[in-house]
């Protein structure tokens, strides 16, 4: 199985994926709505300041005037006039920065436009009601420009005036992510993962896929694991399962075991896709003294359509020399074995014949006793459980196991288990 990135992280030519996040122009559009909110309508203040003096006020309305007439670039020169206007008051202040700010964002100049909105709350001038939606515009407009820190700063500064929001949050994971803090960027979306799950809502998909590709940057396997685990379940697409069966794969190694029992969840997710896929299995099958489940997965892909091309003379030869041995193996099945190991061995090949109440009754045989296979076995006891569709006793099997390596792929069948409910 060979060694590829996931294909959440990188794409066609090795380029990023996870480029500028939001579209500009949707962007763009949504803080002109936002702001034409905010400043083209009476902005409430605090009353008793509110208050603007005819030198001011004269020179405002002379700008607003000429906005009126889609003359911003000359409204804007008006306002700056107002800005050199001597002894001010905060008030003042506010509605220059305020108005400027609609202009700014007018003329496309979003740099302008964001140091006018931070001035604007600077003065102190803003009720606390508005304050949120103020920050959450400030962080929009300093993403737009790729301000990255203080996008930050400002959805920062939301969360602790206005508490938790899903698009402020997304904004921050994305900004560390774009500033390549890929260690910040996984700390938030992890938290902001668990926050969802807690709350019994749905994470946001492109938070799970941001925490994805940071781990990989990070080169945190558990990481990677844990954010491809969390989409299948959220969003359970065969792009991430099959993300999340190459991770595993990679970290169990090349043996001959661990390789076969990945193919036996690929085979049971539906993503064995190739004739190599399935010759390379059924040769494996055969290696471990498992000729029936060889048979059984020759005949499975030739049912798929996929074998029976170029190779056609070579995929049938394996599939005659299947046969042959499974018939001569099953003749001499014994009904049980000399130790726990002896129990365990038997009931793989009892399964791989489809005799599942016999694979069980040696599979329970084995385990009653503690020896070193205890927990391969145990998987194999949830593999059957799941063929025959008990879900509940084969979640009990997978769930008890305890040997590292076997419990990622105990967890890669729980997937398959909850994806068949």
């Amino acid at each position: 199985m060979e060694n590829r990135k996931s294909s959440f992280v990188t794409g066609r030519g090795g380029k990023q994926r996870w480029g500028h996040v939001f579209a500009t122009r949707v962007l763009v559009i949504a803080l002109l709505i936002l702001l034409g909110v905010l400043v083209a309508t009476p902005t409430r203040t605090l009353a008793a300041e509110a208050i603007i003096g005819p030198a001011v006020g004269k020179v405002v309305s002379e700008a607003q005037g000429l906005a009126k007439a889609v003359n911003f670039s000359a409204a804007r020169k008006k306002i700056d006039e107002a800005r050199r206007i001597p002894d001010k008051s905060a008030y003042e202040i506010f509605v220059i920065e305020d108005y400027e700010t609609y202009l700014n964002v007018k003329l496309k100049d979003y740099p302008a436009a964001a140091r006018s909105a931070e001035a604007a709350l600077a003065t102190g001038m803003v009720p606390r009601s508005d304050r949120p939606e103020r920050l959450k515009t400030l962080a929009k407009l300093n993403f737009s420009i790729r301000n990255y820190i203080k996008t930050i700063a400002f959805t920062q500064k939301y969360a602790s005036e206005a508490g938790a929001d899903d698009e402020v949050r997304r904004l921050e994971i994305q900004a560390y992510y774009l500033q390549k803090d890929y260690a910040a960027a996984q700390k938030v979306a992890r938290a902001t993962a668990i926050g969802a799950k807690q709350d019994h809502s749905k994470p946001d998909e492109a938070v799970l896929q941001i925490w994805n590709s940071a781990a990989y940057h990070e080169k945190d396997r558990k990481g990677q694991h844990d954010a491809l685990t969390a989409l299948v379940n959220a969003y359970p697409k065969p792009a991430y399962l099959k993300d999340l069966v190459r991770l595993v794969a990679d970290d169990l190694g090349r043996s001959d075991r661990m390789s076969f029992e990945i193919f036996r969840v690929r085979l049971a997710a539906g993503l064995l896709e190739t004739a190599v896929d399935y010759v390379e299995m059924a040769q494996l099958a055969i290696q471990l003294g498992l000729p029936g489940e060889a048979l059984e997965v020759m005949i499975k892909g030739r049912a798929a359509g996929v074998l029976g091309g170029a190779n056609k003379s070579r995929e049938l030869r394996l599939q005659t020399v299947a046969g042959e041995q499974a018939r001569r193996d099953e003749a001499l099945l014994e009904s049980q074995g000399e130790n726990a190991a002896a129990n365990a061995t038997l009931g793989e090949a009892y399964a791989s014949y489809g005799k599942r109440e016999e694979a069980i009754a040696l599979y329970k045989a084995a385990l009653a006793t503690s020896f070193s296979e205890a927990d391969l076995t145990r998987l194999h006891l949830g593999q059957v459980y799941f063929s025959r569709g008990d879900s509940a006793r084969a979640n009990v099997a997978f769930s008890s196991i305890k040997t590292a390596k076997l419990v990622w792929l105990a967890q890669l069948w729980m997937l398959l288990v909850r994806g068949t409910r």
